[in-house]
């Protein structure tokens, strides 16, 4: 891209209202306000309800792709070969009954509860009647004992626990001097930058759309213990679509890295490793791209986006990577990730959300 066209893309996102800090802010509570269980998220009821009502309020059109249980907005040309895919996940961390009469709980993604208790506030979900519902409400106790085995327990307030239900973690989002705290960041973020990407590139970049399709995909499922299988809303994925001629960008949360510089505060986060080498490997050539358009947009708009070489989480890039070329591992900082605690600064998203448009626009 040159630097007009970078300064030009930027001017307009900037005077978007729907970029503006509060918009970002009033979007992503109500992301997180929603359910988001897994393997259920395009479900009524859920998060993917919130997705689909954001992008027609974004004038975009989501809608669920085929039978994979994912969420989609495609722009460009629909006669053309898919160019770009770009993902992000709905889920969040779940846990299922072990056994009823103990109220235990066994966990369908990787734990972090810290120290060794941890109490946080808790809901129980059940399909009822065609929706996801709410059907008690209470507080999940993490309990580890001398083998540092963790006990997981669900104790209602209200409401009554069944088998099968699904237990989530609830916590209502606040601000706190540019901090958003709260449950589910990870990745509700990344879903509303995805949403408000592709929202930038259909009116602000429509002449780097042009004759080119691009696929936005909201993924379910992409959670998963340390030893199951990362990503299997995104295997569906692959196999339901036309492999992209480019390759894909997945945009999630990334880990702190105080040591590296990744802290919270100092722009959007753009990786080339994840894992340390256990998913995705960018090729040297968008990798190069990024570090010179990191530099334009950072001259553009001070702060933007910070080069991340350091350790990110695995992903739905590490099955995505199996079937298409990783292009980008963007996204936020998030501290304290799969609590309800999760920390991100307001401003790290209002960046991620210049940053990643102008990156695939340079792609494109």
């Amino acid at each position: 891209m040159t630097v007009s066209r970078v300064e030009n893309l930027l001017s307009h996102i900037s005077a978007d209202p729907t970029v503006a800090p509060e918009a970002i802010y009033s979007s992503l509570s109500r992301l997180l306000d929603a359910p988001a269980p897994a393997n259920s998220c395009a479900l009524p009821g859920t998060v993917g309800e919130v997705i689909i009502a954001l992008a027609d309020e974004l004038g975009l059109n989501c809608a669920p792709f085929g039978s994979t249980g994912n969420l989609t907005v495609e722009l460009g040309d629909p006669g053309a070969p898919l160019d770009l895919l770009v993902t992000a996940h709905m889920d969040r961390p779940c846990f299922r009954l072990r056994r009823l009469a103990e109220a235990t709980l066994y966990p369908l993604c990787a734990i972090r509860a810290p120290g060794d208790g941890y109490v946080c506030e808790a809901a129980a979900l059940r399909y009822i009647e065609g929706r996801v519902t709410i059907t008690a409400r209470g507080k999940m106790r993490f309990e580890k004992d001398d083998g540092d085995e963790c006990r997981i327990r669900f104790q209602a307030e209200s409401g009554e626990l069944r088998a099968g239900d699904t237990v989530m973690m609830r916590a209502a989002p606040q601000l706190r001097d540019g901090l958003v705290i709260g449950t589910g960041l990870d990745n509700a973020i990344g879903v509303l930058v995805a949403l408000l990407s592709a929202r930038a590139l259909k009116e602000y970049a429509a002449e780097a759309i042009t004759d080119r399709r691009i696929l936005f995909a909201f993924t379910d499922q992409e959670e998963g213990p340390p030893i199951g299988l990362f990503g299997q809303g995104a295997a569906r994925l692959a196999k339901a679509s036309e492999q992209p001629r480019l390759g894909f960008i997945n945009i999630d949360g990334h880990n702190i890295d105080e040591t590296a510089g990744h802290i919270l505060g100092v722009g959007a986060s753009h990786a080339f490793v994840s894992g340390d080498g256990r998913g995705s490997v960018v090729p040297l050539d968008y990798q190069a791209m990024a570090e010179s358009l990191a530099a334009q947009v950072n001259e553009a708009r001070t702060g933007t986006v910070r080069l991340n070489y350091s350790y990110v989480s695995r992903s739905d890039d590490m099955l995505l990577s199996a079937w298409a070329r990783c292009l980008g591992l963007s996204g936020v900082i998030v501290a304290n990730t799969h609590t309800t605690e999760e920390t991100a600064a307001l401003a790290d998203i209002v960046s991620a959300a210049h940053w990643i448009p102008a990156f695939i626009s340079g792609i494109l």
